[in-house]
């Protein structure tokens, strides 16, 4: 026979870090209740003075589909 649902003892979620050994559920709250992160400027294809850094191997923001080194980072 199965106790009634009342009986049962109430469940709590754990997720154990295999790397640290802590409950990081909790922690997960923290963030939810952080402020907003600023919005980055919008980047316009055609001027690259709105692009920022951009890495060696990340997409061209100039919208080619090829790695900025091999597109505008050859120029740099």
């Amino acid at each position: 026979l199965l106790p009634d649902e009342d009986e049962l003892p109430m469940m709590r979620a754990h997720h154990i870090d295999p790397t640290t050994g802590q409950d990081d559920v909790g922690e997960g709250l923290l963030f939810a209740q952080a402020p907003p992160r600023k919005v980055k400027a919008a980047v316009n294809p055609e001027d690259p003075t709105t692009w920022g850094k951009v890495g060696r191997n990340d997409a061209c923001p100039c919208g080619s589909g090829k790695k900025f080194k091999h597109c505008h980072g050859a120029y740099v």
